[in-house]
């Protein structure tokens, strides 16, 4: 069940993919031969109609040249990318008493 919350972040999300994919003059199709999903799952995130997974977004962020595709801006933190995805990071301090 999408609430009104989740079709607001969809349309958002599809909207910041459109507008990304335009400013690289790309059309759906050539989006979808670089990303390996459908025109038409395209179509469906573009206008905020169909949830998408993690995977679909790292494809789509990665036939745009980029780690990582944001929703909404926000300064303040930064952007997760693949590297960090792919490695947890790694302590440098012993863990805290009781953690395991």
């Amino acid at each position: 069940m999408t609430t009104d919350r989740d079709a607001v972040f969809l349309r958002a999300l599809g909207k910041r993919i459109r507008i990304a994919r335009l400013t690289r003059e790309l059309t759906q199709a050539e989006l979808a031969d670089a990303s390996g999903i459908s025109r038409n799952f395209i179509s469906l995130m573009e206008h905020g109609s169909h949830g998408v997974d993690v995977v679909r977004l790292l494809r789509i962020a990665s036939a745009f040249g980029h780690a990582a595709v944001r929703a909404r801006e926000d300064r303040r933190r930064p952007a997760v990318t693949g590297a960090d995805l792919a490695a947890p990071e790694r302590r440098t301090h012993p863990p805290a008493a009781g953690a395991t």
